[in-house]
């Protein structure tokens, strides 16, 4: 809109009295100061939670744990990535605290120091003035026109005079300080606008930094092999020991057990060059021994009886 006429605020001058238009302009150039300075105040603040978050990071970063005497095997790259981390992420915070005060607070705070913030200041009190002068002509030319024809014609000729002249003067100065003002709001406005979108571009480009160190961390967990970390335990526990004999097991035992009591028994003796001992033989008894009330009946066979 640089190159165009800025009609929008001088055309409000048809709505307002010059009183009204003159502390209408009054009050937005202190909006325009205020809004700068509150923002600027804000990011201060914002800047200063920055730079706490960096002193406990590095506080943390000097804890620690786990101690120097701990075994962490397989998580020994990983854990020194994430200690690592914290290092690098307290510089990138630190590094945006510097950008919010650099790049974003101190401009806010030394707009109104720009030549048309300050040459907006003079039209403010101009403007004031005017009003007050047309107002003031405008009154005394009232007052002597209800006098109607009592009234001193040099001075109704006068306060006439003056009223045309104020009058002139409003008409040709104050749209022109109106489009000084839209002028300079399209410039706070544009300012502001841009300030905060770089602020944003500098949370993102620190949240990408973060996201960074995340990935890579992320990746070392992910490699974490936990057979690698068993078998590890069980090289260094037994590294440098000899492999104890096999103890013996129960079904073991007893063979030997068993074997001890044969070969304890006595052998018997040896038959070769004797005479060789025939077991007796065994007769049956006389028919006599038979007794009548034996249980076990004898049969009777073919032929006894004939």
């Amino acid at each position: 809109m640089e190159d165009m006429a800025r009609t929008e605020y001088p055309a409000m001058l048809a709505n307002l009295q010059p009183g009204q238009a003159a502390h209408v302009f009054t009050e937005r150039v202190k909006r325009i100061n205020r809004v700068n300075t509150e923002v600027a105040e804000w990011l201060q603040e914002r800047r200063r939670v920055e730079e706490q978050y960096v002193q406990s990071l590095r506080k943390l970063a000097q804890f620690k744990v786990p101690n120097g005497q701990t075994e962490l095997s397989v998580f020994q790259a990983p854990w020194n990535r994430i200690v690592d981390s914290v290092e690098a992420i307290a510089h990138s915070h630190h590094l945006l605290g510097e950008r919010i005060e650099k790049d974003l607070e101190h401009p806010l705070r030394n707009f109104h120091n720009r030549t048309d913030a300050q040459n907006i200041n003079t039209m403010a009190s101009n403007l004031t003035a005017m009003a007050r002068d047309l107002e003031e002509a405008q009154d005394r030319s009232d007052r002597l026109s209800r006098k109607g024809g009592r009234a001193n014609t040099q001075k109704v000729d006068a306060a006439s005079s003056r009223l045309e002249a104020a009058s002139q003067q409003w008409e040709a100065q104050a749209p022109f300080i109106f489009e000084s003002l839209q002028a300079l709001d399209e410039s706070r406005v544009n300012n502001l606008r841009d300030l905060l979108t770089q602020y944003q571009t500098h949370e993102s480009d620190q949240a990408q930094r973060t996201q960074d160190h995340a990935v890579q961390t992320l990746a070392l967990m992910l490699e974490i092999d936990t057979e690698r970390e068993i078998h590890s335990f069980v090289n260094k526990a037994t590294a440098g020991k000899t492999r104890l004999p096999a103890a013996p097991t129960r079904t073991s035992t007893r063979q030997s057990s068993i074997s001890g009591t044969v070969s304890s028994a006595p052998a018997p003796p040896s038959t070769a060059g004797s005479v060789s001992i025939h077991p007796p033989s065994i007769q049956a008894p006389p028919d006599d021994d038979v007794s009548e009330h034996n249980s076990v009946p004898i049969e009777a066979k073919p032929g006894w009886f004939n």
